[in-house]
């Protein structure tokens, strides 16, 4: 039976002042706002809120809105609407307290866990996983089918979504004199801070001799690769299909546009946002937003 939600549910949730317009609203499920109707709870964007046309036609029984949907916004029975200056952080606030489930603490029997590994509490280990001699925070989720080597430490609440391998050998050789190459041997280990998630298909290599780190709040989309000896600050944001060669450093709160693609050896500063497809062939030493090949500044319009 479907557990059903009242106003009071969900007030805690809301980002800072708020204003309520209608009464006597509850809803069972949440849906996207074209989506929603009687019984659901969904949110609209700054945009749409401005849009008296669009407002006035959305079905939810409980909507989150921008504060300037209270310019035209006229009540209707069976609808409640929440109107605040951040109505999309709200409203994920909502979701996970109401529907998001966190999967179960426990290994899974097709698991295999090295038997000198530290595992924290409340750990979910996916079916299939592998993992090594590693360090485990507590509260991490780690998907079926990963691969976790040794040397590999995770913070608390690292979630790593499935067939993603993290601490295998970098890509790393040197030449003899006949021509052959032969392996730099990879000795040092990956460092995963709190809160960092991983996605699907990802590569993040072991370091050389010190350590490959994701820094706390770090968040990489699926189908990234992550080299080694690659460190980045708190908060990166890398997106689908991005590749970062060896030993390039971020600094924090940087976001990486799908499929961008970083040289070795770089320094990128605090603050930078890459562009869809940029190639970063140097470093970059200023907060701002680089796009094209080679990624340079974007110019003002």
């Amino acid at each position: 039976m479907e557990r059903i939600y009242h106003l009071e549910d969900i007030l805690d949730c809301i980002q800072g002042p708020y204003e309520i317009r209608g009464s006597n609203a509850a809803f069972h499920s949440a849906k996207n706002i074209e989506e929603a109707g009687e019984g659901c709870i969904s949110w609209i964007s700054e945009s749409r809120s401005r849009d008296a046309t669009f407002s006035q036609t959305v079905g939810a029984s409980v909507v989150v809105a921008h504060t300037a949907v209270l310019d035209h916004y006229r009540e209707r029975p069976g609808q409640v609407v929440v109107a605040t200056e951040q109505p999309r952080v709200s409203f994920a606030a909502i979701l996970h307290k109401l529907f998001w489930e966190r999967p179960a603490p426990g290994v899974h029997p097709t698991a295999i866990v090295h038997p000198e590994a530290t595992i924290g509490l409340h750990v979910h280990i996916g079916a299939f996983a592998i993992i090594g001699k590693c360090c485990i925070g507590n509260d991490a989720v780690i998907h079926s089918h990963c691969v976790l080597h040794d040397r590999v430490c995770l913070g608390e609440r690292v979630v790593i979504k499935n067939h993603t391998t993290i601490g295998s050998d970098g890509y790393g050789y040197v030449r003899l004199s006949d021509g052959r190459n032969i392996r730099f041997p990879h000795l040092g280990g990956v460092i995963i801070g709190d809160d960092v998630e991983i996605g699907a298909n990802c590569c993040v290599d072991r370091g050389t001799l010190g350590d490959t780190v994701l820094g706390p709040g770090t968040k990489l989309d699926n189908l990234v690769h992550i080299a080694h000896n690659v460190r980045t600050g708190t908060n990166c944001m890398i997106t689908a299909g991005t590749t970062v060669a060896g030993s390039t450093e971020f600094g924090n709160d940087c976001w990486i546009a799908p499929a961008a693609c970083f040289r070795d050896g770089l320094h990128i500063a605090s603050g930078v946002t890459v562009g869809l497809g940029a190639v970063v062939a140097r470093s970059l030493e200023e907060p701002g937003i680089y796009l094209g090949n080679p990624a340079r500044p974007k110019t003002p319009a």
